[in-house]
């Protein structure tokens, strides 16, 4: 029994050493950096639809609508014709608000993020520099659906044109150089930028 009242203060010194032994391979390890995934969702999303690129046109539209030939002696009527000169805009962008959770990861020390496709949100005709230069109508048809038409189709020639210059891999460039740093600093990670695959053009009702 006096042998073991003996050991009690060794006990306690190898207790006390092996405690602070462990305290002090606690106060080396450093805290952990835990990223919540929806925070940074959320943050992303809050920017919204990101318009990251602005094309500009200037263009002539040339409309012709022939008048119908009755037994091919007679027309009903002249031809109507009209000339634009129009000026225009397509603008590029991400939808943002499309993130779900899923497109957002995190591997090691590097947070990877899913952007939706590049698309055109939209394009219009400025019409304050839009002018008719030429126009020959038929008074037995509805010119202001003509002229209508004419409008609608230079509408449609700034998307074309926006498309042929390359307007959605210009907005996938400016999306990632200006999220990538972005999300760096909200996230202190590493960031890299990735795009879903299909190709968006947005629907033609999405003119402003």
């Amino acid at each position: 029994m006096k042998s073991i009242f003996r050991l009690i203060p060794w006990i306690a010194v190898v207790l006390l050493a092996i405690l602070l032994l462990l305290a002090r391979t606690d106060a080396k390890q450093e805290p952990e950096l835990v990223i919540n995934r929806t925070a940074v969702l959320q943050e992303i999303e809050a920017l919204g639809k990101m318009e990251l690129v602005k094309y500009n046109f200037k263009e002539i539209t040339e409309l012709t609508q022939i008048s119908e030939t009755y037994f091919n002696l007679f027309k009903l009527g002249p031809d109507q014709k009209i000339a634009l000169i129009s000026t225009g805009q397509a603008v590029g962008c991400v939808d943002l608000t499309k993130l779900e959770e899923s497109d957002v990861r995190v591997e090691n020390d590097t947070l990877y993020v899913k952007l939706p496709s590049p698309e055109i949100c939209y394009y219009k005709l400025d019409m304050d520099k839009t002018r008719i230069y030429n126009l020959e109508t038929n008074w037995l048809k509805d010119e202001r659906a003509f002229i209508q038409e004419a409008y609608k189709q230079a509408e449609d020639e700034i998307r074309s044109a926006a498309l042929s210059s390359g307007i959605l891999s210009q907005t996938r460039t400016n999306a990632e150089l200006i999220l990538k740093p972005m999300l760096e600093k909200i996230s202190g990670r590493a960031v890299v930028i990735q795009f879903s695959m299909d190709v968006q053009i947005g629907p033609a009702t999405q003119r402003k």
